[in-house]
């Protein structure tokens, strides 16, 4: 997009641009034109002096001939040459023609040239032969200084000759424009042969501009085209040397321009590309690990595998940051929620699923006892003294049962007001005692609202034949049930013989 804006912008400011750098090279090179065209035909003029100083009497035809011959032949300049006396007639003439030998010229040129008896160059004319020429003449004089005619040359305008090649050696490419045009606008000599005779549209404005002016601009629209034009004057005539560049040449300019900016500014682009793609790899690389760790790891990730990401600038490290604090954060929350999930709002102690969870780490403990324990008369601590003593005398039975056990025992309130207490590496007696020295405990304490309270307690051991914990569980339950039925505030075991009471005498 940056670069199609600037080859827009290249588009739009530099035409002006262009246009203006082409009309002062038109003008330099109508200035060395014009220059080049004096010098022709100041030479040409120098030619014919010299040719004039050489002929004093026009009846020696000979020398006459010889020197017409010299004179076109030498130099080149003229592309015939013509001695007429004072009576306008052609006394010797080169390349030679018995036909125009004696005849009289009648042409405007012609007079003029004898009626000035000066030297003389003359506007664009049409010979008697067709041909679209300029006149060069010096006057002949006897040596007493009498006036004897003129000594001539012609140069073609639309023929081939040194003029035209002089002139055109110096064109300034293909659609550039070369013409001589007087001051009135007529186009005497042009590169394009179609444009000789033409006349250049020109206002007053332009015409005095051109008159008063060595050199300068005109923007000339003739035909459907602009013509940029600069132009220099001729000093020994009348004439203006035009250099005239169309649009055409402005538009080959700029799509010039435009081909060079365009492969400059794909260069450009492509080294921009690999400069982008390659930072931007730098960029990513560090992004792409920290998203590659959290998808693969999740809130696990381990604080060390972030570390070893390096966040080579300010931002990535930040993130990198981020992602470890939220990672603490995640898992703070899922310990939390996990906790919750397992246990009980009310007393702290394990609810029945995270007694689930955690037994299963005992599963292949052959040594293991369950303890059921239940409160005495519960509902009617709820009936008369109202949910809130109930729920302070669950909150002061789990306290007993998380003091009375060991580290690595497993309390859990099962719900209502029944409590599960699994002793693992522990035999049945030994859980029997646990048991009644729970009971004995709580009987001994002092409630708030209730005073006193008893449990009841079921005690059973997981067999060697046995691994159904749904079976442990109901066997203490059923004794539970005995030391309930029995008179409550009593420990019942379940061995293999079946159901007993337990007798701390025993």
């Amino acid at each position: 997009m940056t670069s199609c804006l600037i080859l827009g912008a290249l588009l739009i400011f530099q035409k002006n641009n262009i246009e203006d750098s082409l009309l002062e090279s038109n003008i330099a090179y109508a200035r060395k034109l014009a220059e080049t065209t004096d010098f022709f035909l100041t030479m040409a003029q120098k030619e014919l002096l010299w040719s004039a100083t050489q002929i004093r009497d026009l009846a020696d035809e000979d020398l006459l001939g010889r020197e017409t011959e010299r004179l076109r032949r030498q130099s080149g300049l003229f592309n015939s040459v013509a001695v007429v006396d004072r009576n306008a007639t052609i006394v010797a003439i080169s390349p030679a023609d018995r036909a125009l030998t004696g005849r009289a010229v009648t042409s405007d040129v012609s007079r003029r040239a004898i009626l000035s008896q000066k030297p003389f160059i003359s506007s664009p004319f049409t010979t008697v032969t067709g041909n679209y020429v300029v006149f060069i003449s010096q006057p002949l004089r006897s040596r007493d200084g009498h006036y004897l005619g003129y000594i001539g040359g012609t140069i073609y305008l639309k023929k081939q000759g040194m003029f035209s090649d002089l002139i055109g050696q110096h064109t300034n490419g293909k659609h550039t424009l070369v013409s001589i045009v007087t001051r009135s606008g007529l186009i005497i000599y042009s590169n394009d042969p179609a444009l000789v005779g033409r006349q250049v549209p020109m206002n007053e404005s332009l015409i005095r501009q051109v008159a008063t002016t060595d050199s300068g601009r005109l923007i000339v629209n003739a035909g459907g085209k602009q013509f940029l034009n600069g132009y220099a004057a001729v000093h020994v005539t009348d004439w203006n040397i035009y250099i005239a560049g169309t649009g055409e040449t402005v538009k080959n300019i700029l799509a010039s321009t435009v081909r060079k900016a365009f492969w400059f500014l794909l260069i450009i682009i492509v080294l921009n590309a690999v400069v982008v793609a390659f930072l931007a790899g730098l960029l990513a690389s560090p992004l792409e690990k920290l998203a590659a760790r959290v998808r693969d790891d999740g809130s696990e990730v381990e604080p060390s595998s972030l570390d070893s990401v390096k966040g080579w600038y300010h931002e990535a490290e930040q993130l990198r940051e981020a992602i470890q604090t939220h990672r603490h954060a995640v898992a703070g929350h899922l310990a939390e929620l996990h906790d919750d999930a397992i246990t009980d709002p009310l007393t702290g102690l394990l609810n029945r699923r995270g007694f689930s969870i955690l037994v299963t780490k005992w599963s292949e403990l052959r040594e293991l006892c369950v303890v059921a324990v239940d409160i005495d008369h519960f509902k009617k601590v709820n009936d008369r003294f109202g949910h809130d003593a109930g729920d302070a005398v669950l909150k002061q039975v789990a306290a007993l049962l998380r003091h009375a056990g060991r580290t690595g025992d497993v309390v859990s309130r099962f719900g209502g007001e029944e409590f599960i207490v699994l002793l693992p590496l522990t035999s049945l007696a030994d859980a029997a005692r646990f048991a009644e020295r729970l009971r004995s405990t709580v009987a001994s304490e002092t409630f708030l609202y209730t005073g006193e309270m008893t449990v009841s307690a079921g005690v059973a051991s997981l067999s060697d034949d046995e691994k159904d914990w749904d079976s442990l569980l109901n066997r203490a339950d059923k004794a539970l049930y005995e030391a309930k039925k029995g008179g409550r505030n009593a420990v019942v075991v379940a061995d293999g013989q079946g159901v007993s009471r337990y007798n701390s005498a025993e």
